[in-house]
């Protein structure tokens, strides 16, 4: 009886949770003039967030552990990749792109691919990663997830699932030279 209470209990927890309006919205656009081939670098660029340092440790530590688990490493000198992050604390219209899966591509770097323009109504509390070339300063890559920060009490390792799933987006590896 005790353990058919608790399945119940578990089921009707996951069905709540799927009808959740406040589930987390995941979507990443990318560049087609990015040298994905060619990345195995990456460093950070300076955290403008003016309210916490620890908001901008607790995001560098998320994205840094995707990256080295991507086989990236980090460099102070002449990295490849910069990256930046930013969180919009209000709602954000944002013009994304529906594309071919990046991995297919970075195999067929298929010239003749195109840009099909979507718009987005982001809501409050979306954060958003770039991946920046180094060498061009264009952005290559961008993973943004919204409905983020329903809670302003976050804490420790809040951000670790959410940078997750945004990186889940960006299934490539670096190039081991």
């Amino acid at each position: 009886m005790k353990k058919c209470i608790g399945i119940l209990f578990v089921l009707s927890a996951i069905v709540m949770a799927g009808c959740s309006s406040s589930r987390l919205f995941v979507e990443h656009d990318y560049s087609y003039e990015g040298h994905f081939k060619n990345y195995e670098s990456f460093n950070f660029l300076e955290c403008e967030f003016v309210d916490s340092t620890l908001l901008c440790s607790d995001i560098q530590d998320a994205i840094r552990h995707q990256m080295e688990a991507r086989g990236y490493r980090v460099s102070n000198r002449a990295p490849n990749l910069l990256i930046s992050y930013n969180i919009f604390r209000s709602d954000l219209r944002f013009r994304g792109y529906q594309q071919p899966v990046i991995k297919d591509w970075v195999v067929r770097e298929d010239d003749d691919a195109t840009y099909k323009r979507i718009d987005y109504n982001l809501d409050e509390g979306t954060l958003m990663i770039s991946l920046i070339d180094a060498e061009s300063y264009q952005v290559i890559w961008k993973g943004y997830a919204s409905k983020m920060m329903r809670n302003q009490n976050f804490k420790n390792n809040y951000f670790k699932g959410i940078v997750r799933s945004i990186f889940d987006q960006y299934p490539l590896m670096a190039t081991v030279k």
